[in-house]
């Protein structure tokens, strides 16, 4: 039996003139019926699982410039704005997904549909070759125990996504057509957790709070990691205590102190003691950039985080200008002051405010001796033009710095899970099931951040706060946010996005720039709604899943599309 790469997962099976080319034998390669048999070509495979998981992390599909990842995940939600130069600036990735107005043909709901089936493909050659009785020495049980937690972990970000997503457990023949899962989402996301738990035994363990290698693969602290994230999204308490609990007392992690909170999401922090896992990036001289390096790095989201300095008189020096696609919601912003206090560690670690902050108080190339009236009248620093999408605060926390350049981008790695997420996690569960345990890692974050909120005792709402606050823009808001909708029949907490796109804040500056010196600075936010004449906003019954891309449910009737995105449904 023949079997192929699925992308969407059967799309390209579907073109004619590409099916003829999978029947030409490949020329300089081992043969697959002799390949899948030593310790060696069980690491080769493994390493391949990994180089593709880091791509579509990074980069999906090698088709886009950005995170289709960081994208999906984070721009539906109500802590930030598609911003960047203007409306509709990158709009696939931004706009559209912040203020609801994608629909099956976006490139970035398809892209990383196809990415997690990538990645699953890639997984599924290793357990089909070396699983069960094929699985016969340690170094092959260990990578089919990595494979299974790698697949575990795309299943249950498929679930989180699109709700009941086919569950694909081996190589798919190219005839197959893979149908929706047919239990529930909560039985989807427990064979993930189970999947990942059982393969805990046949992984190594992070050997301490230093080992840097230990966070580029999949360990046990990884998979419990995401045992504990399937079984807390399924609704089953326990096992995901039991499983978050085994990360936190392995005593193999830690959280970094509060002057070193940002370093985690920069280059100086990669491998650092909170970091449980991350997709490794090693870059190699043989490898042209245009020929696979860019493929593996975050490339142009070294750009999308960084601020639109262009549109400014200068910018600080230790930062790299870039399209300001990010900006951040100010009723964030508020509520993350009025919690953690305007000097806390994390309020400065995630959100700069403009006026003083990036205005005077962080150091400009151009400084010198000035003083700050000196500063107050200077064309060096202030907004030129305006900065769309931003309010009075600009997101701090992945700006990149120069430190983390390497030429032109970024070798840096992409965080998949830390140490803080564990915590919350457990911590959740605990305030779910009466148990005062959970309290400690809660009022560890908190102490962690700086915040003048302590909490003193362990309750359900102070954990959801805790959790927006800390885990801003790493992919956890919007997944959590459909999540409580689900489990607690919270559908008021879809009230803060109802608006996504009706009134997009606009950063600008008084300053006479004809008459450079005659006036100061002084930062103004105006705002303006969505300008296209589209519906905008979240929609009850639609917006709470993904919907199956339109290419996947064109040509397979085994996939009904989700409610509310039109065509069959499931």
């Amino acid at each position: 039996m023949k079997r192929y790469l699925f992308l969407s997962i059967i799309s390209l099976l579907a073109l004619g003139s590409c099916s003829k080319l999978l029947e030409e034998p490949q020329k300089g390669v081992v043969a697959y019926e002799t390949f899948y048999k030593t310790d060696e070509h069980a690491e080769g495979a493994i390493v391949y699982t990994y180089d593709v998981l880091c791509q579509q992390l990074a980069r999906a599909q090698g088709e886009g410039i950005f995170s289709y990842f960081f994208g999906l995940y984070e721009m539906p939600s109500d802590d930030v704005y598609g911003a960047g130069e203007f409306f509709g600036d990158n709009d696939q990735f931004g706009g559209m997904l912040n203020e609801f107005r994608f629909d099956s043909a976006n490139s970035v709901v398809s892209g990383m549909y196809k990415s997690w089936y990538q990645i699953i493909y890639s997984c599924n050659l290793i357990l089909d070759n070396f699983d069960g009785e094929n699985a016969d020495t340690p170094v092959k049980k260990r990578v089919v125990a990595e494979a299974r937690v790698i697949r575990a972990y795309a299943h249950m970000m498929l679930a989180i996504g699109w709700n009941r997503p086919p569950l694909v457990d081996h190589v798919l023949a190219g005839d197959d057509r893979p149908t929706q899962y047919e239990g529930t989402h909560e039985e989807l996301l427990a064979w993930c957790g189970d999947q990942a738990a059982a393969a805990a035994n046949d992984l190594r363990e992070r050997s301490s709070t230093a080992d840097k290698d230990a966070t580029a693969y999949v360990t046990k602290g990884m998979a419990w990691t995401v045992a504990g994230k399937a079984y807390l999204f399924a609704g089953d308490w326990a096992k995901a205590k039991e499983n978050l609990k085994k990360v936190i007392s392995s005593g193999k992690y830690a959280l970094v102190p509060s002057e070193r909170i940002r370093e985690t999401f920069h280059v100086v922090g990669e491998g650092n003691e909170e970091i449980i896992f991350s997709t490794n990036i090693s870059p190699n001289s043989a490898i042209g950039d245009w020929g696979g390096r860019i493929q593996k790095t975050g490339w142009m989201m070294f750009d999308i985080w960084g601020w639109r300095m262009d549109h400014c008189g200068g910018q600080p020096s230790s930062v790299k200008g870039g399209w300001g696609l990010i900006g951040v919601r100010e009723d964030f912003a508020h509520d993350l002051v009025e919690n953690d206090g305007y000097d806390s560690a994390r309020r400065k670690a995630w959100i700069r405010k403009f006026d003083p902050e990036i205005l005077y108080e962080m150091p400009y190339a151009t400084d010198g001796d000035k003083t700050l009236e000196q500063k107050k009248k200077a064309d060096d620093r202030g907004i030129k033009s305006y900065l769309f999408g931003q309010g009075e605060y600009l997101h701090y926390k992945r700006v990149t710095d120069n430190s983390d350049m390497d030429g032109w981008y970024s070798h840096m790695n992409t965080n998949v899970f830390r140490l803080a997420e564990v915590y919350l996690m457990y911590a959740e569960a605990c305030a779910r099931t009466n148990d005062n345990d959970g309290l400690q890692y809660l009022n560890a974050i908190q102490n962690r951040a700086g915040s003048k909120t302590v909490s003193s005792s362990l309750t359900l709402d102070a954990v959801k706060k805790e959790k927006r606050f800390e885990m801003w823009m790493e992919g956890c808001r919007w997944p959590d946010m459909v999540r409580w909708s689900l489990q607690d029949g919270d559908k008021s907490i879809f009230d803060s996005v109802k608006n996504n796109g009706r009134n997009i804040p606009v950063l600008s500056d008084t300053y006479n720039w004809d008459a450079p010196g005659t006036t100061e600075h002084k930062i103004v936010v105006s705002y303006e709604a969505c300008p296209s004449g589209q519906e905008v906003g979240f929609k009850a019954g639609k917006n709470e899943w993904f919907p199956y891309p339109f290419a996947e449910t064109s040509i397979n009737p085994g996939i009904g599309q989700n409610p509310g995105w039109g065509g069959p449904t499931e």
